[in-house]
């Protein structure tokens, strides 16, 4: 029992500062804001600080693998600031425990890096569970106590699968509640175009009732209808010029990791995309990417783009996303839906041109105004009943630091 309370402590004391984070990134969300990277190395950071200051080792003479724990976090979200320092401090806390085998552990704790390197991310279980393994094997060559490294070994891919899988269930209740969100903010920007369809309706259908009744050589309909025409002429201009100004593009530019903003959106979309028994391929560069720009900008025309994809899929649905590195950063989005017929193609960058029933052809528009803003380039590719890809071109931003 002592050990059961060992471990449920440790636990506990590790999932506090994650617990935290969770809620500082539903305040964020909420507020439609983006979750700060600072924060999470800020969460690994204080969660690696209570395990080595407050949590103690199961067994006297081998080290506390629960400060692995935030590691493994850090290379969960892919953080390499996070995983360079939570490595470093783990190196020079097992070095104090053992007095010694400097060489050995900076070897461990480098090759890590490579397994992760190697394996690209695509399966954090695996990584874990090899992780487990390297480390039983290091205690082993340490301490020669197969019995205890074993137990050790276990309890550590157990608190650290435990762990992960609050994190990940905390993070898909908040992406649910960001595409609801979204959702929401869909209706109401349709609302809003049927109203201002409504409006300019009504004075239109005015002039063309009295243009109707118009006797051209009758002067006394040119001095009663033309006056009430202008007037309606007028009031749809003016509706217009509302419009326009209050959907004016404007840029709040920051510096953002372009890589990292894809990952989330693509990470909201994976329970969605699971449950359409849609097909993905995702392959978005490991290294960090910035650009100067406008992170809610950007994420609505990606987001634009991925939702036009989904409407367009057929049997065997696919999407596939990926990111490309030369002098800029170039993002692709592919499907293998209806496509866009070769004579359409030269139009679908139009404002107000779409072929769905219900739509607006304001998004593919949009979508193209905001990337030029960046000062980046847009480019539709398309077969008609096989594919169509997506190209976006954005200059990156070099920071020295």
């Amino acid at each position: 029992m002592y050990t059961i309370d060992h471990i449920l402590i440790n636990t506990l004391q590790v999932l506090l500062p994650f617990t935290i984070y969770l809620f500082y990134a539903a305040y964020k969300k909420t507020n439609d804001e983006r979750e700060d990277s600072l924060v999470i190395i800020i969460a690994i950071i204080s969660s690696l600080y209570i395990a080595i200051k407050y949590n103690s080792p199961i067994f006297n003479n081998l080290p506390l693998l629960s400060i692995n724990v935030p590691l493994i976090i850090a290379y969960y979200k892919k953080n390499n600031t996070a995983i360079a320092v939570s490595s470093l401090i783990i190196v020079l806390y097992n070095y104090n425990f053992y007095n010694g085998y400097f060489i050995m552990l900076s070897i461990e704790y480098s090759l890590y890096y490579v397994i992760y390197y190697i394996l690209k991310e695509k399966n954090i279980n695996t990584f874990i569970v090899i992780f487990a393994l390297v480390k039983v094997l290091c205690l082993l060559f340490i301490s020669h106590n197969f019995l205890k490294t074993m137990i050790l070994g276990i309890a550590f891919i157990i608190l650290s699968f435990f762990v992960l899988f609050l994190l990940k269930q905390g993070e898909n209740i908040l992406s649910i509640h960001k595409l609801s969100k979204e959702i929401e903010h869909d209706k109401q920007v349709r609302t809003a175009l049927f109203r201002i369809t409504h409006e300019i309706k009504n004075p239109i259908a005015v002039c063309k009732g009295y243009l109707d009744m118009f006797d051209i050589n009758n002067k006394n309909h040119a001095k009663k209808y033309i006056p009430i025409m202008k007037e309606e002429i007028d009031k749809v201009l003016i509706l217009l010029e509302d419009f326009l100004a209050m959907n004016k593009i404007k840029l709040n530019k920051e510096i953002l990791d372009i890589n990292l903003l894809l990952e989330e959106l693509v990470n909201s979309y994976k329970l969605f995309w699971q449950e359409k028994n849609i097909k993905t391929n995702i392959n978005i560069l490991d290294e960090e990417v910035y650009i100067e720009g406008d992170y809610n900008r950007l994420r609505q025309v990606f987001l634009n783009i991925i939702k036009n994809s989904m409407e367009a899929l057929k049997e065997n649905p696919y999407i596939e996303i990926w990111t490309e590195l030369d002098d800029n950063i170039k993002i692709y989005f592919k499907d293998n839906g209806k496509g866009i017929p070769d004579y359409l193609k030269e139009k679908i960058k139009e404002p107000f041109f779409t072929t769905k029933p219900k739509g607006t052809g304001l998004g593919v528009s949009l979508s193209n105004e905001i990337i030029k803003a960046h000062g980046g380039i847009i480019n539709y590719y398309s077969k008609e009943n096989e594919y169509t890809l997506v190209e976006i071109i954005l200059p990156t931003k070099n920071l020295y630091i």
